[in-house]
């Protein structure tokens, strides 16, 4: 899970503001469902889907593959596990509910770890799965910054073209996440696209999204100080002065853990 991820400093300069903006608008939408009760936080990151559900009165419960991310800032994070989406380290029925955001474009077998997901949340516990829709309104900011990148020598890494391109499309694909749902034991799943205004506008701000994020933030840390300065600098005056709204589509299934425990094959 998460493999090939940034560090947490790179993730929180800029990423994670993106990601609590995203995680804020579909929690929000489900809050009656998650307010007071124990709610796994899967793929937790540094921690953007914990604010928000403690925002609503949720009670998280941290699990990521990586120490570093879920130790980021530990004084003021929630009870955490390091542990796979696939098998996470806790009991059946640990939770009242499960938030998984971003996580199953992570992965080679979604459907392995939506039936985990199942598992551990208690029976008729609300269950919401978030991936990117792979449309809608998107910065220029990508672009610009992958330009001055390869001009520096800069080459999209192996493991984060496998997952824009192989893994991210599969859970993208509405009528796919409800077979997966499904065939994984989830109850009454729904899938539905929504559109979120992140917040995001500023060219400054839209730049340190992007050097934070994943298949870029680790070049552009092994770069000299005033290399990085420059090449932030050369990306802001590329962008314009203007506001430019960062725009983005997630598809949201929303579903129940099953009420009754049945085997469902691997």
């Amino acid at each position: 899970m998460k493999a090939g991820y940034e560090t947490p400093e790179a993730w929180s300069s800029g990423p994670d503001r993106v990601y609590e903006a995203l995680s804020t608008a579909v929690v929000a939408e489900c809050s009656s469902d998650l307010r007071g009760r124990r709610v796994l936080d899967l793929g937790a990151g540094t921690g953007a889907t914990s604010r928000a559900l403690r925002a609503v009165g949720g009670r998280p419960v941290a699990v990521d593959a990586s120490w570093e991310m879920l130790a980021h800032r530990r004084v003021d994070r929630p009870p955490a596990i390091v542990g796979d989406g696939c098998a996470v380290p806790l009991v059946d029925d640990a939770v009242g509910a499960t938030v998984a955001a971003f996580v199953l474009s992570h992965v080679e077998d979604p459907e392995a770890l939506l039936r985990e997901v199942g598992r551990v949340t208690a029976p008729g516990g609300t269950v919401i799965v978030v991936s990117f829709a792979g449309t809608g309104t998107r910065s220029t900011v990508g672009t610009v910054v992958e330009e001055l990148l390869r001009g520096r020598g800069w080459v999209s890494p192996a493991w984060f073209r496998h997952m824009k391109e192989e893994l991210e499309p599969v859970v993208a694909d509405p009528e796919r996440l409800l077979t997966m749902a499904s065939s994984s034991g989830l109850r009454t799943p729904v899938v539905t696209t929504h559109v979120v205004d992140t917040g995001i506008d500023d060219p400054d701000d839209l730049v340190d999204w992007r050097l934070g994020s994943p298949g870029v933030a680790s070049f552009v840390a092994a770069m000299p100080a005033r290399e990085r300065r420059d090449l932030h600098r050369e990306a802001v005056a590329a962008l314009g002065p203007g506001r430019q709204p960062l725009v983005l589509d997630l598809r949201v299934l929303v579903s129940r853990a099953a009420t009754a425990r049945r085997s469902v094959s691997a």
